[in-house]
C-alpha cells in the first residue's frame, strides 16, 4: 500500500472517529468530559497527574486539525491563504483524485499534513489562515455568551493572555517529556499541572470563540436562536432547490416529467427520513432537536441541488 493511500485512508478513519463534523461541535463535549475527570482525579496520584498535559494537548491538537479544515473548506479568503501551510505537502493523482471524487476535502488534507506538535506550530498555521495575528487577535476576542447573554460587560475571554500563551507552550514541553522520556528523575508538580490545565482551557475557549466569529459573525448563542436560524437556512435551500427543480421540468416532455416528478417524491420522503433519523427520537432529544433535524435535511437538500443542477440528457453533450 502506497503511503499516498494511507493518508486517504487515515482521513477517512479520523473522520468515522468523530461524532461532528466540526470543531465547534466537538469541542464542548471533550472538554467537559476533561474537566470533570480532573476535578475528581486524586491529586495525590502523582503517576496520574502526569498524564493530564497529553490528554490536554492531544485536545489541542485535535482541535486545531479540524478549525483548520473547517476555515479551509469554508472557501476563501481561507482557501487561498491555505497556500503557505500546505505548501511542503507533496500530492500526486491518487489525492488529486480523492478530492475531485470528494472522498476528502482540501480542508482535511492540509489539516492532516500540517505540523501542530509546538504552540508556534498553531500561532503560524492561524495566522496564515485568517490573514491576521493569532494570538493578538486571541488578546482582543470577546465572551459573547457573558455579555449578550448574561448580561456582562463585554470582557476578554483571556483575561491574562501572556500566561496563557507561556503556560500552553509550557504543556507542549510537558507533553514531549511524559510521552517521549521515561523521565523518572523529573518531578512534575500538580500545581503546575493545574494552571496549565486552566490555561489550556482557556486558550482552546478563546479560539473557538475567535474562530466562530471569523466564520460565523454574530451567530445565535441561545439554543432557541440556533434553533430558528437552522429553521431559516433550511428554508432558503428549500426555495434554490424550488428554482432548480422548476429549470429542469421546464426541459422535460410529457414522459420524462413524469418520471422526474416520481423520482422528487422518492427523494423527498428518503431526505424526511433521513432526517427523523439522524436527529433521533424527538422526546429523547429535547431542545436541540429542530437544530439538528434541519441540518440534516439542509444538508440532503444542498446535495439534492448539486444533482439538480448538475443533471444533464445525454444528448446535450455535457
Amino acid at each position: 500500500m502506497s503511503r499516498t493511500r494511507d493518508i486517504i485512508q487515515e482521513i477517512a478513519e479520523v473522520r468515522q472517529r468523530r461524532r461532528f463534523g466540526s470543531a465547534m461541535s466537538e469541542l464542548p463535549m471533550r472538554l467537559f468530559a476533561l474537566e470533570h475527570a480532573f476535578e475528581r482525579h486524586d491529586k495525590s496520584q502523582s503517576e496520574l497527574t502526569r498524564y493530564f498535559p497529553v490528554a490536554l494537548i492531544a485536545c489541542v491538537e485535535g482541535y486545531f486539525r479540524m478549525a483548520i479544515k473547517d476555515l479551509i473548506d469554508a472557501g476563501d479568503p481561507y482557501l487561498s491563504n491555505a497556500e503557505k501551510p500546505a505548501s511542503s505537502m507533496k500530492l500526486d493523482f491518487s489525492i488529486l483524485r480523492a478530492v475531485h471524487g470528494k472522498a476528502l476535502t482540501v480542508g482535511e488534507l492540509v489539516a492532516h499534513g500540517v505540523p501542530l506538535s509546538r504552540l508556534d506550530h498553531i500561532e503560524n498555521a492561524i495566522t496564515s489562515l485568517i490573514g491576521t495575528a493569532f494570538f493578538q487577535a486571541l488578546r482582543t476576542t470577546i465572551d459573547r455568551w457573558g455579555h449578550e447573554v448574561l448580561g456582562e460587560p463585554p470582557s476578554p475571554v483571556l483575561a491574562n493572555p501572556d500566561q496563557v500563551f507561556a503556560d500552553v507552550a509550557r504543556t507542549f514541553e510537558l507533553r514531549h517529556i511524559i510521552c517521549h522520556e521515561i523521565a523518572s528523575a523529573y518531578e512534575i508538580k500538580a500545581e503546575e499541572v493545574e494552571r496549565c490545565f486552566q490555561s489550556c482551557v482557556a486558550f482552546l475557549r478563546a479560539t473557538d470563540e475567535l474562530i466562530s466569529e471569523t466564520l460565523h459573525p454574530g451567530a445565535p448563542l441561545t439554543q432557541t436562536e440556533m434553533n430558528i436560524a437552522a429553521g431559516q437556512s433550511l428554508s432558503e435551500s428549500e426555495a434554490r432547490l424550488g428554482e432548480a427543480i422548476e429549470g429542469v421540468r421546464q426541459r422535460l416532455d410529457a414522459s420524462e416529467l413524469a418520471a422526474f416528478n416520481d423520482s422528487q417524491a422518492k427523494w423527498k420522503m428518503y431526505s424526511d427520513a433521513w432526517a427523523s433519523f439522524v436527529a433521533g427520537e424527538r422526546v429523547n432529544s429535547g431542545t436541540i432537536w429542530p437544530l439538528i433535524n434541519a441540518n440534516a435535511a439542509k444538508a440532503a437538500v444542498d446535495q439534492r441541488i448539486d444533482e439538480v443542477v448538475g443533471w444533464r440528457r445525454l444528448g446535450d453533450g455535457a
